[in-house]
Order: structure tokens, then sequence, then C-alpha cells
């Protein structure tokens, strides 16, 4: 199941790296792709440290499930993740032409780091 949910995040991320070099894509698809992406990663290392997600499909509830109920200890570029939930509040704008992917770049850093930590957790196992 861990590999299927990694497989999952992988193929999000993927998707975003494709809209990101759209010369018009959708701001609002990059973040859904972002915010899937990390919810899979999470619960992969959730059923690594054997705790019951169900349920849960949002990042700060898993963020809060894996630190109360484990010895984990997520680093600190977490925030910038946590801060996709408020980013996916609908704003009206459907789109918007992406003139360079460092707008999303502490998030991208931050998504990307995170699968990384993910990785080595679950090596680690």
């Amino acid at each position: 199941m861990r590999e299927d949910l990694i497989t999952l995040a992988e193929r999000e991320l993927n998707e975003v790296a494709t809209l990101l070099n759209e010369s018009f894509c959708d701001d609002g698809l990059v973040f859904y792709h972002l915010k899937n992406g990390t919810i899979y990663l999470l619960k992969a290392l959730a059923e690594e440290l054997n705790l019951d997600y169900e349920g849960i499909e949002n990042i700060s509830e898993l963020v809060s499930l894996i630190e109360q109920k484990s010895t984990i200890k997520l680093p600190d570029y977490i925030q910038p993740i946590l801060d996709l939930e408020e980013i996916m509040i609908p704003d009206g704008c459907s789109a918007s032409i992406c003139y360079d992917p460092e707008m999303y770049g502490d998030i991208l850093d931050a998504v990307e780091m995170l699968k990384e930590f993910v990785e080595g957790e679950i090596e680690k196992g």
C-alpha cells in the first residue's frame, strides 16, 4: 500500500511539472496536484508508522496525526506545505499565465523535500 501511495504522489508531482512547462496553465490545477501529492506522501508515512489515517483528507490533520501519534517531528519546511490548504480557497480566478515556476518556489521545494524525507523514513523502516 505504501508503494501505491508513493506512486500516486509521484504521478501528481509529475502532473505539476507538466503543467508548469505549459505557457498557459491553471494555477488552481497546479496547487490541486501539489495538495494531492502531499496528501499521498503523508499517508504513505502514516502507513509506514502504522497509523490509522482513514477518513483524513487534508494536510494539516495528517501532519497532526503523524506528529501526535509517533516520534516523527516533521521538518520546518512543512509550513509552506500547510499553507497549500489556504491557497486552495477559490478566489474566482480560473487561470493565469505561468511565467515562472519560481512563483511556486517555496511550496515546490518543500514538497520535494517532503518526498525525500518520506522516502528516507520508509527506507529506515
